[in-house]
């Protein structure tokens, strides 16, 4: 769908919802209109949540993002890959080998991490990626000097420092770190918004960047979080 045709189609189904009377004959009908800011404000919020509805396995295939080819498909213009090899520095890790890299500003949940290992130490197997294990502070007390559980030369550990900075646990040393993932998806925005309005800091027009195939699914939830937002009690159980 265009911004048009979500705009459009978000009024026929709210003013199907307005007139036939299911809010009972003394709700003024006037407090189900919307602007196109507040449209969007719905939509996106709709877009976020099916994302991560898809992601955890609430739908109607029951299994999450990496089980299934057909949500992988849905999903599939928001995945990213991103390599690094700039290590960053000033901070302090749980370990003397950690070292820390910084995440892209757009990622939203890690689909798969591995990093790349040159280190003489492992011979022939320097060069290698190997896979990224995330873990808790917690866990790494526990696991942290396991050698089966802990960092090997088969799994790297990582650990969340903030919503920016990961910190990578090795037995060897790090080359770089590759991390493909979900990034946020830009808010459906349906008009240029005013100079002091925006949406994720965003406030020009932006079109719906996921598969057409679950656009609809969008603006009917779109529709039923608005409905909501101005009848009490509706959606509820």
């Amino acid at each position: 769908m265009t911004t048009s045709e979500f705009s459009n189609e978000f009024d026929v189904l709210i003013n199907a919802y307005a007139n036939n009377n299911a809010f009972g004959d003394s709700y003024d009908k006037n407090n189900l209109a919307f602007d196109e800011y507040e449209k969007s404000i719905f939509l996106t919020k709709a877009q976020e949540e099916i994302i991560i509805d898809l992601y955890n396995g609430k739908n109607p295939f029951g299994d999450s993002f990496e089980k299934t080819e057909e949500i992988r498909r849905y999903l599939s213009d928001l995945i990213k890959t991103y390599t690094t090899t700039d290590k960053k520095v000033g901070y302090t890790g749980l370990s003397k080998s950690s070292v820390f890299f910084e995440l892209p500003d757009d990622l939203w949940f890690i689909t798969y991490e591995s990093v790349n290992l040159k280190d003489d130490r492992l011979g022939c197997m320097s060069g290698e990626d190997i896979s990224v294990i995330p873990i808790t502070q917690d866990e790494y007390h526990r696991i942290g000097k396991n050698p089966f559980r802990g960092a090997n030369e088969r799994k790297a550990l990582r650990l969340d420092l903030s919503n920016k900075v990961v910190e990578i646990v090795s037995k060897y040393n790090v080359e770089s770190y590759l991390v493909r993932y979900l990034s946020r998806p830009v808010p459906i925005i349906l008009t240029n918004l005013a100079d002091d309005l925006s949406i994720n800091d965003i406030s020009t027009k932006t079109e719906c960047e996921l598969n057409p195939v679950i656009h609809r699914a969008i603006l009917e939830r779109a529709v039923k979080l608005a409905i909501i937002s101005k009848v009490p009690n509706t959606g509820k159980e």
